[in-house]
């Protein structure tokens, strides 16, 4: 089908794209890659006036990586994410082990970081990494610059905080001590071409004697939002990884959700792949320390 909207741009600065965003306002839609957008605009899902492709914006599209945190542009593609080696050797190498589960090889090549999380959908691969890295949505609007936690960005399917004229600019990711190591598993019919039936997320810090000081927990597809899952850490903290504790932790981990059933599964078999999941990660992530 033929996408009908009246204006494109594709500003080179910030500043060019937030007068577009301020000048059309909600009858305007920013895209980086369009893996969402196009496919809305072509059926018809979306109607708006103008285009807005901050594709070109260069500061947009970097990623550094430091000693005391990482930056990553939000429209920086998740092909070049998965495969940078700065990233992969680095305390959050799960953010770029989570960009490479996304959909196809082609899709990764377009899809942006910004995307992936600005579509607020629940089954979003990058979203469980960066809730479990304790990341920060950089985002810049009429009001100035504001840092949210990536936990209070999303307020449920397709939806997130941003208000009108506010666009995300990158996302900051913090020191995350020593001794620590994460591990994430997509869980889907057709492997990481599919939408995710469970994607979960786990963080494990140690300290010397195995004792667990730092746990992230995070569970995609199982709720409105992706979510972290406190009181598993909660349970896990202070606590050595024994296999009793694995057990409970996944048990709780299971019976924190209400999952709903539709056509990828029944919230029965979520249930059970989370409890499965959390289990399987929790060990994969205390293995990867040593």
């Amino acid at each position: 089908m033929v996408m009908k909207f009246e204006k494109y741009f594709r500003p080179e600065t910030l500043e060019q794209a937030l007068e577009l965003l301020k000048e059309y306002g909600s009858d305007c839609k920013v895209i980086a890659g369009g893996t969402d957008v196009v496919i809305r605009l072509k059926a018809h899902a979306l109607r708006v006036r103008a285009i807005v492709d901050i594709s070109a914006i260069p500061e947009l599209k970097q990623v550094t990586v430091g000693a005391d945190q990482a930056v990553i542009g939000a429209s920086r593609d998740l092909m070049s994410i998965s495969r940078d080696p700065a990233l992969r050797g680095s305390q959050w190498q799960i953010v770029a082990e989570c960009a490479g589960h996304v959909s196809s090889t082609q899709i990764r090549n377009c899809a942006t970081m910004g995307g992936n999380n600005c579509n607020a959908s629940p089954s979003a691969d990058m979203t469980p990494g960066l809730l479990i890295s304790d990341a920060v949505v950089n985002a810049v609007g009429p009001k100035g610059k504001r840092d949210i936690p990536i936990e209070e960005f999303f307020v449920g399917p397709g939806k997130t905080v941003l208000e009108q004229g506010e666009l995300v600019t990158s996302f900051t990711l913090p020191a995350q001590g020593e001794h620590c190591a994460a591990a994430y598993h997509k869980h889907a019919i057709r492997g990481d071409t599919d939408i995710s039936i469970v994607c979960v997320g786990v963080r494990i810090g140690l300290d010397q004697d195995g004792t667990v000081n730092k746990a992230r927990v995070a569970l995609g597809a199982v709720a409105p939002t992706a979510i972290r899952v406190h009181a598993v850490e909660d349970l896990l903290v202070g606590k050595k990884l024994t296999d009793e504790v694995i057990e409970q932790a996944a048990r709780l981990a299971e019976q924190s959700v209400k999952p709903i059933s539709d056509q990828r599964a029944s919230a029965e078999y979520r249930k059970e792949m989370v409890y499965v999941n959390v289990r399987n990660m929790i060990r994969e992530a205390a293995a990867k320390i040593g």
